[in-house]
């Protein structure tokens, strides 16, 4: 699987099935902060994958909670169709706490994590919520997605 980015523009309203992952993961404990939003990335004249409708935004009050399900999303990314999850508050490896880390299906179809620094980060260092962006196929199509959902035993 290769990282999508914007390449498929700025879609022109939500994506039936982020919204579906959202109403999901929200019923494990997290809360919304945001799908569709017609932007560019915080600080870049960039579109953000936002504006495609394949990013949501998670929030969380308990770490070792997101942590797990965010480690869950990237072990299971291949049947999610998750290309990328940005995880704010390192809570997913000691020592990434104030800056975060972000994992992600490189357009050479090598997946990855990355410990975010001071100079090269996701914008939002110490932020209690996790980014996830799916490929435009499971954004399309909540059957899908709930399908891959339901295979997959979860975290907890």
């Amino acid at each position: 699987m290769n990282y999508t980015g914007t390449t498929d523009g700025a879609a022109t309203g939500k994506r039936p099935g982020t919204e579906k992952f959202v109403d999901i993961i929200t019923k494990k404990g997290f809360t919304n902060l945001g799908t569709w939003a017609v932007r560019n990335m915080r600080g870049s004249d960039r579109l953000s994958v936002h504006a495609t409708g394949r990013a949501a935004d998670i929030g969380y009050k308990d770490k070792a909670t997101a942590a797990s399900w965010a480690n869950w999303l990237v072990a299971n990314y291949e049947q999610l169709g998750i290309e990328e999850v940005h995880d704010y508050a390192g809570t997913t490896k000691k020592g990434c706490e104030t800056w975060g880390r972000g994992w992600r299906c490189d357009r050479n179809g090598k997946p990855g994590w990355k410990d975010w620094t001071p100079t090269e980060n996701g914008g939002s260092g110490g932020g209690l919520w996790l980014h996830v962006e799916l490929t435009p196929e499971m954004a399309d199509n909540p059957n899908k997605f709930v399908e891959a959902w339901k295979a997959i035993p979860r975290p907890m």
